[in-house]
């Protein structure tokens, strides 16, 4: 029985790996990881989540340096997000998502 639902498992991951969907997801996921601008600006971004972090955990939530840090961090992550290639990789990964949510309905919902 194990092994034939782990061979069936792979099938099923084989077969979604060959999806359209998921490949052009990978391949927007190699450029991501090979552009500059969005390195730089996922850095920044980092940058401003650590020192919002640490201005949380020195100051408290309600100090003036936390609220700004959260200013810098908000505006690094937005910064990010309106990157071109940013927005059709998450374009791209709600469509993958979507299609692993179905599955995931279909396979588990008689169990609910």
């Amino acid at each position: 029985m194990d092994q034939i639902l782990s061979e069936k498992a792979s099938k099923l991951k084989e077969e979604l790996d060959s999806l359209p969907e998921v490949k052009e997801l990978e391949r927007l996921n190699k450029l991501l990881n090979n552009n500059e601008d969005v390195m730089r600006l996922a850095y920044k971004k980092d940058m401003a989540a650590t020192k919002y972090e640490d201005a949380v955990r020195f100051f408290g939530q309600d100090s003036s340096e936390a609220i700004e840090a959260q200013k810098c961090l908000h505006l690094a992550k937005l910064e990010l997000d309106k990157n071109e290639l940013v927005i059709a990789y998450n374009k791209q990964y709600k469509i993958v998502r979507e299609i692993y949510d179905k599955i995931n309905k279909e396979i588990f919902n008689p169990f609910n």
